[in-house]
């Protein structure tokens, strides 16, 4: 073989290792740089729910209870997200098992089902860091694919805040996508779904309760075919609302007038066991049922079992030492989750979510860092290999 040619070979193999190196070099910036996007938060220790008064969400409920659920995939793009039907016929099957409200949950894309509310699933990463915006005005389309953690998780959440009127973090435990530790951490939220299909994370919503974060429970199904008895009618939500219109609907989910059930067996569709008053006064609550005959806990700070009842109704008598009480009713079909009372200040008020704050110092020093290593890859990755080519010619 003539030196020219294998010069020319080398020649041709030099650029196109410099072409790949480029492109991995490229790569990896896109997937480092928006790290330097979140600000750190500030780990200030959480503080419980204080105060001498309770706040009740089910003080004000009128009876007029809706079955809904919120999470559930149709058709969309292309059969990537794997739904086995179209979401008019995702909503009509919720309609046909007796469900008031039903709506559709693509990922990153708003369903146009009529009459539903607007909702949709947030998240494209590998960890399953996903949110539920409900009531969704506009479709964010910022995240993390790869790694997360709660600086990140929180930007989402900051991120999303403007463009939703209710936020959920979805699936908590589905590759501890938000850990007990998280949660302690984690504001801006409204919803925790504390139930997906029959898989509960009372740890994730006791972590967040227990450092003062006023969430409410939600469930659903997370189903991708509605004729999968395990993954249809499973968990849903019980919301104390006016109307089924968006804006009843969403007022009452805001305000904890709601609870979740999870369907235990593989019939009937519907549960054994319903609320029918959760009173409360500065000494005690009582929890009325009507249905089957059930068991009766209250849970409380950092998830401790404080009591359990048998039968259709039970009281506790709060003592200093409790900042919220939540109460879970267990029969043989079912399992329920009710929103919790809370600790709250002189005049009764709801208590809020906590503001959480940036450390400006340790922000500028990541940033920087995030900044310089991308630099770093650059140089190692593209200009030294090309000074080393040109040397050789």
């Amino acid at each position: 073989m003539h030196e020219h040619e294998i010069n020319g070979r080398t020649g041709t193999l030099n650029y196109s290792l410099r072409s790949l190196t480029r492109i991995a070099a490229v790569l990896i910036v896109a997937v480092l740089l928006p790290y330097a996007v979140p600000p750190v938060y500030d780990s200030s220790d959480p503080q419980p729910f204080k105060g001498a008064h309770w706040w009740n969400p089910y003080q004000e409920v009128h009876g007029r209870w809706r079955r809904a659920n919120f999470h559930a995939h149709g058709e969309s793009w292309g059969g990537v997200t794997n739904g086995a039907q179209t979401d008019a016929q995702v909503v009509s099957s919720y309609w046909n098992a007796g469900y008031d409200i039903a709506t559709v949950s693509d990922y990153q894309r708003i369903a146009d089902a009529a009459d539903t509310i607007p909702v949709y699933e947030h998240g494209y990463n590998v960890g399953k860091h996903h949110q539920l915006a409900i009531g969704a005005r506009s479709v964010v389309w910022w995240d993390f694919p790869l790694w997360q953690g709660v600086n990140q998780k929180q930007f989402i959440i900051d991120r999303l805040r403007p463009s939703t009127e209710l936020i959920s973090l979805n699936h908590l435990s589905r590759l501890h996508s938000y850990t007990v530790n998280d949660m302690r951490r984690l504001t801006g939220y409204d919803l925790i779904e504390v139930a997906n299909g029959r898989v509960a994370t009372e740890d994730r919503w006791d972590a967040a309760l227990s450092s003062g974060h006023p969430a409410f429970a939600i469930g659903g199904d997370d189903t991708h075919d509605v004729t999968d008895p395990n993954r249809m009618a499973i968990a849903w939500n019980m919301i104390d609302a006016e109307t089924t219109t968006a804006r009843d609907v969403i007022e009452a989910l805001r305000g904890g007038r709601s609870y979740v059930v999870i369907r235990m067996v593989d019939a009937p569709a519907s549960s054994d066991v319903a609320l029918a008053s959760l009173r409360t006064d500065e000494r005690a609550m009582t929890v009325t049922l009507t249905g089957e005959p059930a068991e009766i806990s209250f849970v409380g700070q950092d998830g401790t079992v404080r009591q359990r009842t048998n039968g259709l109704s039970a009281s506790y008598a709060f003592t200093p030492s409790d900042t919220y009480i939540r109460t879970n009713v267990h029969t043989t079909k079912s399992i329920v989750f009710l929103n919790p009372v809370m600790r709250s200040d002189a005049d009764g008020h709801r208590p809020t979510m906590p503001a959480l704050e940036t450390d400006d110092l340790l922000t500028a020093l990541v940033r920087g860092g995030v900044v310089a290593s991308c630099g770093l890859v650059v140089w190692l990755m593209m200009w030294p290999r090309r000074g080393r080519v040109d040397q050789a010619r």
